[in-house]
């Protein structure tokens, strides 16, 4: 990729970036505004939920077998999926604000007053999905080896600056609540990146995906589909892989929603301060990508992610204790070391179970994974942050990471198809 290909690619990661870090710590506590129920808020402050599990290997398929001309396989997908989320993320105040006419059996009254709120934030989150997974597909299509190391690790340090950077904005200027500006502010950044992304890179034309077809022998046709009992015996080492994935972001999403929560509840943090510290996370993260991803080159990518895997069940044992927010701040730069190793590594060690052609679709049964894995972890969450306290969330999240470890020797790379040698450049076939 040319330098400025890469720099477009990572504008929709900065997009990524500002949602991730908006939804997962200040929406939490815009919603502490409207009830004090942990189970709601760790539901609601979500990145994930339910509906991705079907949206995402179905966007993800879909855009394996599509090409709208100028935008190409991935980009029409990027492009509506990222400003519709941004249109109605600006909107979101404004929607809750609406008032039920009519009363709903069975609904609680603190509930009907969420329900507007509620299904905006599904809706916006629904949205984003379709652009997120796609967006991690198009690294697959347009790098190959260690250049896809490195951009993984790049799209990791973006996506952590456009986490810090909405996290310092909010800690100067949403000191003691989150207004309806902060909706709009943050729309416009996801907006901007998406933009940058879809006006800046240019895809491989479809004479590409031929050449590799030929070259490995499969079935001509741009339409071509792969049933997933078919999927799931030729790439056995994927499905182990999504199950790997499913553990460990069963315990990461047991905590991100409630970490605000937890900071401002537990360990005395301001509102201003509840969102400015998890950014010690994000920068321990930003500094820790490239050497992840120097050290998955050099030692090996399971390797690596085990490891980083390993400090994060550490790091979540100690949030099980510490009592004030300066021992927060030395649990965060630990998990953040870990969480470098988890963000850079998964995709190139999916891109390695699964052939090119079919690399949309992987990426969106991945991202199911998690949409699966976060409602009910947060429901586990909310569930026992209810019944113990807040603290609770970090034993759950240590045990998932252990699952996580168990499962993981048993991802290899499928032996029967060879694959596209590390480094090679795809180029369409002359006629």
């Amino acid at each position: 990729m040319t330098r400025m290909a890469t720099l477009a690619y990572l504008g929709c990661s900065l997009s990524i970036g500002v949602f991730a870090a908006f939804n997962n710590f200040t929406l939490s506590l815009w919603l502490a505004t409207f009830t004090t129920s942990y189970f709601l808020i760790a539901m609601l402050g979500n990145t994930r939920s339910f509906e991705g599990a079907l949206v995402s290997p179905v966007f993800g398929a879909w855009s394996d077998r599509s090409w709208a001309g100028w935008l190409g396989r991935r980009r029409a997908f990027i492009l509506v999926g990222g400003l519709l989320s941004a249109a109605i993320m600006a909107a979101t105040p404004a929607i809750s604000r609406i008032s039920l006419s009519l009363p709903v059996p069975g609904m609680s009254p603190e509930l009907a007053a969420l329900a507007p709120a509620v299904l905006s934030i599904f809706l916006f989150t629904l949205t984003f999905n379709t652009m997120d997974d796609v967006h991690g597909a198009l690294m697959a299509d347009l790098t190959e080896g260690a250049e896809r190391n490195r951009l993984s690790a790049l799209k990791v340090v973006v996506g952590m600056a456009g986490q810090v950077a909405i996290l310092v904005i909010g800690f100067f200027l949403w000191r003691d609540g989150i207004p309806d500006s902060a909706f709009a502010f943050t729309a416009a950044l996801i907006a901007a990146g998406v933009l940058v992304t879809v006006v800046g890179v240019r895809e491989p034309p479809p004479a590409v995906w031929a050449a590799e077809r030929g070259r490995q022998q499969l079935a001509a046709g741009p339409q071509e589909r792969i049933p997933l009992r078919e999927f799931a015996r030729a790439y056995s080492g994927a499905f182990f892989f999504f199950l790997v994935i499913f553990f460990y972001w069963s315990g990461v999403n047991a905590v991100m929603p409630l970490i605000s929560i937890y900071l401002r509840d537990i360990l005395g943090a301001t509102v201003g301060e509840a969102q400015l510290l998890p950014s010690v996370l994000l920068l321990s993260t930003t500094v820790m990508a490239l050497p992840a991803a120097w050290l998955g080159t050099r030692y090996g990518k399971r390797r690596v992610l085990g490891a980083g895997y390993a400090i994060m069940g550490l790091a979540a044992l100690a949030g099980m204790v510490i009592t004030t927010k300066e021992q927060s701040v030395v649990v965060f730069l630990l998990a953040g070391t870990g969480n470098a190793a988890t963000m850079v590594l998964t995709l190139p060690i999916l891109a390695e179970l699964v052939p090119r052609r079919h690399i949309g679709l992987a990426n969106g049964i991945q991202a199911a994974a998690g949409s699966v894995a976060a409602p009910l972890a947060s429901v586990a969450a909310g569930v026992l942050a209810d019944a113990f306290g807040p603290r609770a969330i970090f034993g759950l999240m240590a045990v998932c990471v252990v699952l996580a470890l168990a499962t993981l020797p048993l991802v290899r790379p499928p032996r029967s198809e060879p694959a596209v040698p590390a480094g090679a450049v795809l180029r369409p076939q002359r006629a």
